[in-house]
């Protein structure tokens, strides 16, 4: 009987060290653009990017936070000077660096059309 518990020890410890722990740890990216608005329009390019992505949102005073099925990102807009705020995006998902990234890049890119268009 003892050596039967043993063996049933033994063999679970085995599977104990080929098992590895559900660690998903999600990819995160971040990166950050310069406005020639103020906090408060950055928040609206922030508001309008997220109405266009059509996903669900919570609104702080100085950020937005949206969520995907596979992750999730954050923009925050803080004050750089008179007319001038600087955002700052992060972005995670659940399984890759690039997606994370790429998503970043164009959500900048986005931004910076904002900046464009509405300076013609």
């Amino acid at each position: 009987m003892k050596r039967h518990l043993y063996a049933i020890a033994l063999a679970s410890l085995g599977l104990a060290c080929f098992t590895q722990p559900a660690t998903a740890r999600p990819e995160i990216a971040s990166g950050d653009q310069l406005l020639t608005t103020d906090v408060d329009g950055c928040l609206a390019r922030a508001d309008q990017l997220i109405t266009d992505l059509d996903v669900e949102f919570d609104q702080g005073t100085i950020d937005r936070t949206g969520y995907f099925e596979d992750g999730a990102f954050r923009i925050l807009c803080y004050g750089a000077g008179d007319d001038s705020s600087l955002a700052i995006v992060f972005a995670s998902h659940e399984q890759s660096p690039d997606v994370a990234s790429n998503f970043i890049q164009m959500m900048l890119t986005e931004l910076s059309q904002e900046e464009a268009a509405s300076q013609q």
